[in-house]
């Protein structure tokens, strides 16, 4: 199945980009200098290549430029340390110095006093100051929590590439939705302000629109990312290539496979939706932006992989 077709499975609607991004994306590759990820970690042209500063206006389209440039950061930092655990896949003793790391940055979203003058932990401490100025406590400690889900997510797939362990498709579901975009979510309250009850958040409806909308997102990636990830000697947290194994299925039939699991998320989507409890006016109309920003992320991640970086081009 050819990588022009995986690439078009998306969610509906057309994405804008925030009119600062090409400003936005200056500031992410002086940002990663100033705190010498780059060179340190990857060259900055893989920097200036990923485009983090697009993602960022592609995933909030209406925020302000203070605001966008902190998601490119924040956007910069989560591929930088991703990349990190992938290399420290490569022998034990590199994973144990990255799962030392992973400990580190789990301690400092903790509000541990940590001594370290790693970059990326300089960074993150940046990053949680800057959140930690415009964020009500209770969206600041969601935020948290879902960086640490992802950092703790990170240990996992360390382990599942040293061991060369295939996860099942129930495993998958589990962890999946903890590799990043839960991450991004609070930022959309945060940046409009919403002033929602925090039992609104906690409600199991809009708890399971959230993970909904996580799956589509990774989903599509999977699908996206198929043709790069076929290439690699050990495949990545990808659900085709797991399907392909627990299903006995061809290549193609695991594609289809995972094309239908985004209909049938993509379908539970729009039932959620209907199903929404009625809090009142002013709530709901604040529900209802907060679920087209989430929306807007997923769209907005797809549009940048494939129109604004061609990350995942079959070359």
């Amino acid at each position: 199945m050819s990588n022009a077709l995986t690439s078009c499975v998306t969610i509906p609607g057309k994405s804008k980009i925030n009119s600062c991004f090409q400003d936005v994306q200056n500031d992410t590759l002086k940002w990663v200098q100033q705190f010498d990820i780059a060179p340190k970690f990857k060259p900055l042209s893989w920097y200036s290549k990923a485009r983090f500063g697009f993602q960022a206006a592609r995933e909030y389209p209406d925020a302000t430029y203070a605001q966008v440039s902190l998601a490119g950061d924040l956007l910069s930092w989560l591929f930088t340390v991703d990349d990190s655990c992938d290399r420290g896949s490569a022998d034990a003793a590199t994973a144990l110095e990255m799962r030392r790391q992973l400990e580190i940055f789990i301690a400092i979203l903790n509000d541990e006093y940590i001594e370290d003058d790693n970059s990326l932990s300089m960074a993150l401490k940046d990053i949680l100051h800057r959140f930690s100025d415009i964020s009500s406590p209770f969206l600041y400690r969601r935020y948290c929590m879902h960086m640490t889900d992802y950092l703790n997510e990170c240990f996992f797939e360390i382990d599942m590439q040293i061991d060369g362990l295939m996860p099942s498709i129930d495993r998958y579901y589990k962890e999946r939705p903890y590799t990043g975009f839960y991450i991004m979510f609070p930022l959309v309250a945060i940046f409009e302000k919403l002033n929602l009850p925090d039992e609104v958040y906690d409600h199991s409806i809009i708890r399971e629109i959230e993970l909904i909308l996580n799956l589509l997102g990774c989903l599509s990636n999977d699908l996206h990312s198929i043709v790069r990830e076929a290439k690699l000697e050990k495949p990545g947290f990808n659900l085709i290539f797991i399907a392909q194994k627990e299903l006995d299925l061809g290549r193609d039939e695991a594609v289809q496979y995972v094309i239908n699991e985004h209909k049938a998320h993509l379908l539970r989507f729009e039932q959620l939706r209907a199903q929404l409890p009625y809090w009142g006016r002013a709530v709901n109309e604040q529900v209802d932006r907060y679920i087209q920003g989430l929306y807007t992320i997923v769209r907005g991640y797809d549009d940048w992989a494939v129109i604004d970086t061609g990350r995942y081009e079959n070359i």
